[in-house]
């Protein structure tokens, strides 16, 4: 095999498990009707967005990447590197198109000896995912009593780790029993993987790659949605990095062979990556190197 899988557990037992990326299980782009699936007739088409706006209000001099927002599109998370070092920083709006507030950085998340990345952060806002690389390295959870509230103290989620790798950008789905997320083991490339647990309150089973989305190239960002049945995420199959999309069946398939995103969401020679969509689709939030820095940008999907 290309790729060296360090993971635990029964050999494909999720192996094509799908799940929807970061609270977003009801986007509905290119939605299959009862029966259909694959490449057959009404099966969803590859999506298009018009052209990208950066959103200034949130971006710096500095790196930005790996934009979450809160169902309502009012709350915002995102990394950036403006304070020093990759911390989590915030940001809320009023109302979708009314500006965003000056964004700060996440309080009882960030550490000034670590470094917190990729958050994902749950739909209604009380609870979000992310990369620390604090004792012990991985993935993280805080929770909240309200959006009003503080941050809690975060808490490792030791079952998604992976020994000898380095897991990356989680997306938890609405119920909270799919997660799908990047893997780095030490001698290979990243690839995408998936968890599942029965219930919330349960353990997560061992990350298991996604079936049919092991390109010849470094995987990241997944963005699972449509019930699992399409999924963005970013490549670099193609050079420095794109967003790609790929579609199945069913939740129970593999994929079929993904395809890039066209311009002007990808640009040759730029890199495209973190992808998330709104919840009714309409809008794509992503980061890219396209003012050769990594800012974040959103582009609204051209109505099939």
């Amino acid at each position: 095999m290309r790729r060296v899988r360090g993971i635990a557990g029964a050999a494909g037992l999720w192996l094509a498990i799908g799940g929807a990326g970061c609270e977003d299980q009801h986007v509905v782009i290119g939605a299959l009707s009862p029966g259909q699936g694959g490449g057959g007739a009404g099966a969803p088409e590859r999506p298009r967005f018009e052209a990208p706006t950066a959103m200034t209000e949130l971006n710096s001099s500095e790196r930005e990447e790996d934009p979450t927002l809160t169902d309502d599109l009012l709350e915002i998370y995102f990394m950036s590197d403006r304070g020093g070092s990759r911390d989590i920083w915030t940001s809320r709006r009023a109302g979708v198109g009314s500006p965003w507030d000056a964004p700060r950085a996440v309080e009882n998340i960030n550490l000034a000896e670590s470094i917190e990345d990729t958050p994902c952060v749950s739909g209604d806002g009380l609870r979000i995912w992310f990369y620390s690389r604090r004792e012990p390295e991985g993935i993280w959870l805080a929770e909240r009593a309200s959006r009003d509230d503080p941050w809690g103290t975060p808490v490792h989620v030791g079952a998604l780790a992976v020994e000898g790798a380095t897991v990356m950008g989680p997306h938890v789905d609405a119920a909270g029993l799919h997660v799908a997320t990047g893997v780095t083991p030490a001698d290979a490339e990243t690839y995408l993987a998936i968890a599942s647990r029965e219930r919330p309150e349960d353990e997560w089973s061992a990350l298991v790659p996604i079936a049919g989305l092991d390109g010849p190239g470094d995987e990241g960002g997944p963005f699972l949605f449509d019930d699992g049945k399409q999924v963005l995420f970013r490549s670099s199959r193609q050079g420095g990095g794109d967003l790609f999309w790929a579609r199945r069946a069913s939740a129970e398939a593999a994929f079929e062979e993904a395809a890039p995103l066209e311009e002007p969401v990808n640009l040759p020679e730029e890199r495209d990556t973190d992808p998330h969509l709104s919840p009714d689709g309409s809008v794509l939030f992503f980061a890219s190197t396209r003012t050769n820095v990594a800012d974040i940008y959103e582009a609204h999907r051209v109505a099939p």
